[in-house]
């Protein structure tokens, strides 16, 4: 599958606290070259420093750059010193419609930069956001990866899931992911 070479631009993320210890690990996106990493809030938050781990790159780069963040978004951008290709985000030229094939790309579990393939099921407003429901199978750990359409766009960054449902994933939409990265994308 072609889109699975788009996964050397998704990354885990490892959150430490300032004592040194990992809470937590989520996935995030690249969007910009020069380092800059899209994810969820729920994901950076509570974060003295970041540990980022790259396909092919056995060094783990370590960051302490929280750009900017929203809470009502649920996210994050996160910089680090490594230069990547970064996924190109959706601009939204064509609606997107349920039934549209989806790919994502995570590290669920932390098993690092796995890719499902799904649909899109539905749209939904949580709170204040617009959300994307859809198929692909994931799991904790893969939030702030990368929801992608078949041509290879970031069309959403994956935020949570039902563990009561079968497949049942949301995902912050492409609109808040360009509203929230404008002057970065």
């Amino acid at each position: 599958m072609e889109l699975a070479k788009l996964a050397s631009s998704v990354v885990m993320l490892q959150v430490f606290d300032d004592q040194g210890q990992c809470l937590k690990t989520g996935s995030g996106v690249i969007i910009q070259e020069s380092g800059y990493i899209l994810t969820n809030f729920h994901v950076a938050a509570g974060g003295s420093y970041y540990g980022v781990l790259l396909e092919e790159d056995p060094e783990v780069c370590y960051t302490n750059e929280l750009i900017k963040y929203n809470q009502d978004f649920d996210l994050a951008i996160l910089r680090m010193g490594k230069h990547r290709a970064p996924i190109p985000v959706w601009q939204g030229t064509e609606p997107l419609v349920r039934g549209q094939k989806v790919v994502a790309i995570g590290s669920p579990l932390g098993l690092f930069n796995t890719v499902s393939d799904g649909i899109i099921s539905g749209f939904r407003t949580v709170g204040e956001r617009s959300m994307i429901q859809f198929t692909a199978p994931t799991s904790h750990g893969s939030s702030g990866g990368a929801l992608l359409d078949l041509y290879g766009n970031l069309i959403g960054i994956i935020t949570a899931g039902f563990d009561d449902g079968q497949n049942l994933n949301l995902a912050v939409d492409y609109k808040a992911i360009l509203e929230f990265s404008r002057g970065i994308l």
